[in-house]
């Protein structure tokens, strides 16, 4: 289990950058190409919560691994990938009600606070993919 757990974070990581790329970089950007604003809205508002979703099951898996084979480091770094997949989460439905009910200072802070979300959680992928990968 020595090799095979760091090698389960890193993929477990990898697939964190790859749904977080995919959704950034590929997913979002065309939606609002093709579809007018309604339509868009009706689409990210399924999207979303399926993102933070699975963003939320997977660093959950490593933080599975984590505490059972890494070490408590490991396991508070991922911690605070879970935690930010989970508030991504739970800030859903109040950021869809802030858009709906046109107040936009509080749907700016709250999208901008899902932003940084996934920021955070991109960060942990990458510093524990090369922890994993550079520093073993």
């Amino acid at each position: 289990m020595d090799t095979l757990a760091p090698i389960l974070a890193i993929l477990f990581y990898s697939l964190v950058l790859g749904i977080i790329f995919a959704q950034v970089l590929l997913t979002t950007p065309v939606i609002f190409q093709v579809l007018d604003e309604s339509e868009a809205s009706k689409f990210l508002r399924k999207l979303f919560p399926r993102y933070y979703f699975l963003l939320f099951l997977i660093t959950f898996l490593a933080l599975l691994v984590s505490l059972l084979f890494l070490g408590k480091i490991n396991f508070y770094i991922s911690l605070v990938a879970l935690a930010f997949s989970f508030l991504g989460y739970i800030i859903i439905p109040i950021t869809n009600k802030a858009k709906d009910k046109g107040w936009d200072n509080l749907f700016k802070w709250l999208h901008n606070l899902s932003i940084f979300n996934t920021i955070i959680i991109g960060l942990v992928a990458v510093i524990q993919i090369y922890r994993f990968a550079i520093l073993s």
